[in-house]
């Protein structure tokens, strides 16, 4: 009979130490858990940047290739395990017909571009450049907004085909698309028209990206095109100025005109050797929206 008053006792003993080794075990988990796990092997992650000059890097003092440089310090520097290289296929003055074009004909960008574990794309700005050129002197702002539709309707097809043959090339790899600026903004804030055309080609991008998945839009336009006037009380004093300058038309006739003046006014974003391409700030800039962007859908990523 004492023997078995002694079981229950027994029993609760075993429960305890049990229960403990569990809750022992469960911390160490966690604990373990919350160690920075930066002792392992380094991820391999390899980009692939094809597109025109943004690409390329034009107007960066160090010619290293602005964002492309940029974002692998940048993912490399803040994910001690993983390791990114970039291999730049950007060329200045192209469209997208023609970055098209080497997408589906050139055999080391197709290489490269087949085992991208990331792909980037700057295009759209040289086409718009384009059909700018060959407009600015249409008589009226009705024929040329009419002209800017049929533009874009273009634009889109261009664009489209270019993010199909990507794909094609690689169906797994997450594309980020750079959407344009108005490089003008700042030295003409009165054109307005050169801003609307950027805005509805930007558009027209998100337009294609929207319905393909595992592709993402990353929007340059604002911070590049405003500069350092950020604010709208600065956007609105900008504008201020060009009007007591006696500049303030939107003549499409007179554009080509109004271009061709010096407002005195300078984009700090942007290189001051063609006032059209982003400089150093410009390229710092453009590299953490896309890590930005990255970051949201990147698992593997640190934000």
């Amino acid at each position: 009979m004492k023997h078995q008053k002694k079981q229950p006792k027994r029993k609760w003993f075993i429960w305890g130490v049990l229960i403990g080794i569990i809750l022992i075990v469960s911390g160490l988990w966690v604990i373990n858990q919350k160690q920075p796990q930066s002792t392992g092997k380094p991820k391999n992650i390899r980009l692939t940047a094809v597109g025109d000059s943004l690409t390329y890097g034009v107007g960066d003092p160090s010619g290293k290739g602005g964002y492309t440089h940029l974002i692998s310090k940048k993912v490399n520097r803040q994910n001690p395990t993983v390791k990114m290289t970039t291999a730049n296929f950007g060329v200045s003055g192209q469209t997208t017909a023609q970055i098209d074009h080497r997408v589906m004909t050139a055999k080391k960008l197709r290489a490269s571009l087949k085992r991208a574990d990331v792909i980037t794309v700057t295009t759209g700005g040289n086409d718009l450049l384009q059909f700018l050129e060959t407009k600015l002197m249409t008589q009226s702002n009705a024929q040329l907004t009419g002209q800017l539709k049929t533009y874009c309707q273009s634009y889109q097809k261009r664009a489209g085909q270019l993010l199909t043959h990507l794909r094609q090339l690689n169906p797994r790899a997450p594309i980020f698309v750079f959407g344009i600026y108005n490089p003008m903004y700042v030295y003409f804030p009165q054109v307005s028209f050169i801003s609307r055309a950027v805005f509805q080609n930007n558009q027209m991008t998100q337009k294609v990206i929207s319905t393909r998945s595992n592709v993402y839009f990353v929007s340059i336009n604002q911070k590049l095109s405003d500069g350092q006037y950020q604010t709208a009380a600065a956007r609105a004093k900008l504008k201020k100025q060009a009007t007591d300058a006696g500049t303030d038309h939107d003549d499409p006739a007179e554009l080509k005109k109004t271009l061709g003046q010096n407002t005195g006014e300078v984009n700090h974003y942007l290189s001051t050797k063609d006032h059209f391409h982003p400089n150093k700030t410009g390229y710092k800039i453009m590299t953490n929206l896309l890590y930005q962007k990255m970051s949201q859908v990147l698992g593997w990523l640190k934000e």
